[in-house]
């Protein structure tokens, strides 16, 4: 009896070890931060005109997988699209491109914002109380505000807690990029945004760290490109998305082949401006997009690298502060979305052939590397 009862205290004690342990390396993990705990890379980040190379030709350092922070590294208390957050992604030397999205002030200035309004991020109920806006006024609409009322401003973070940081422009983030040798990837959305930023990242120099990407095709990206100079034209890298809706030129009929294939007929006839639509970003999300497993499994057999973006699906649910639409992206069924699925996009439907070989965009820093362990760039 006395041994049962024994053994049975020295079951009770490791339990209460086991328990004291689990909780003691949750509160390490939290306290210790999600970049904090990523693994240390076993050499310096590879020079920007080694990335830079290796982007464009799938056919070198061809197991060479980038990483592209979501949002700068905005886990762990720091506001996404901050300063702070570029910083850290880019002395993160994990990291080779910087994913940033990018908005227009009513007045011009180029600066870093996710959400169409501003009412999730930043402070901006606090600063100007009004009556919510309806989702289709302009109460709250990132681009309505002069630089002078968003440079007021203060930036939330993840837990929606207020931080001192500040939305900051994007000639900040260049400097940090240029200095880090990493690249700035933008996410632009509107027409006004991208020929602002042309003109932030011609005027800063900066094409050597800035990589452009969106849905145009050639005629529409055509007059933002020619307002560029000769050695400019040579060195900036646009990623075309190839999405289920791509619409070629000269029809208003979805066609995501026709308009890889309208790209590449741009390329035969420049061939001196290798960083257009020298590699693509692919806008598959689930087992159905069949179409365009097709296109990137031609994109690959031409020697070029494919993208994505995998960061978890975010949905409208939650996402509302008031009546304002935060424009957050979302599939329409989001639990057949699978672009947080490493697998998947790797080898959609188990097509190897077809699946990502340029960029992973990501918040999964971690699992990134279980998937990409010993990336090597020669």
């Amino acid at each position: 009896m006395n041994s049962l009862k024994l053994f049975r205290r020295r079951i009770l004690k490791s339990a209460v070890a086991l328990i004291l342990y689990l909780g003691t390396n949750q509160q390490i993990h939290a306290q210790g931060g999600f970049y904090n705990t990523t693994p240390p890379p076993t050499t310096v980040r590879p020079s920007v005109d080694l990335l830079r190379a290796t982007l464009l030709n799938g056919n070198k350092n061809p197991g060479y997988v980038f990483l592209a922070l979501h949002r700068a590294a905005w886990i762990d208390g720091t506001p996404e699209n901050s300063i702070l957050a570029v910083s850290k992604a880019a002395n993160n030397r994990n990291v080779d491109m910087i994913e940033i999205d990018l908005k227009t002030s009513k007045d011009g200035k180029v600066y870093l914002m996710h959400d169409d309004y501003l009412q999730r991020t930043t402070n901006f109920l606090d600063l100007y109380p009004n009556t919510y806006g309806t989702g289709k006024d302009n109460y709250g609409k990132a681009s309505e505000y002069s630089w002078n009322e968003l440079s007021r401003l203060r930036l939330k973070n993840e837990e929606k807690t207020y931080t001192n940081e500040k939305i900051p422009l994007l000639q900040e983030a260049i400097t940090v990029a240029l200095g880090a040798g990493v690249f700035l990837q933008l996410d632009i959305n509107d027409d006004r945004t991208f020929q602002e930023a042309m003109k932030v990242v011609q005027a800063a120099n900066a094409f050597s760290v800035v990589m452009f990407k969106g849905n145009k095709t050639p005629n529409q990206f055509t007059p933002f490109f020619n307002q560029l100079t000769e050695a400019q034209k040579k060195q900036i890298i646009f990623a075309p998305f190839v999405k289920i809706d791509s619409t070629p030129d000269g029809t208003t009929t979805a066609d995501p082949m026709k308009f890889y294939e309208q790209w590449e007929s741009w390329r035969r006839s420049n061939p001196a401006y290798t960083g257009v639509a020298g590699l693509y970003e692919m806008v598959f999300k689930t087992p159905a997009d069949t179409g365009l497993f097709l296109v990137a499994e031609k994109i690959r057999a031409g020697g070029k690298r494919t993208g994505t973006f995998s960061a978890q699906p975010e949905y409208y649910r939650g996402r509302y502060i008031g009546n304002v639409n935060i424009n957050q992206c979302c599939a329409n069924n989001p639990e057949n979305d699978r672009r947080g699925d490493f697998d998947f996009i790797l080898a959609p439907n188990n097509n190897k052939n077809a699946g990502i070989n340029g960029y992973i965009i990501t918040d999964e820093v971690t699992t990134f590397l279980e998937y990409f362990p010993n990336r090597v760039i020669q």
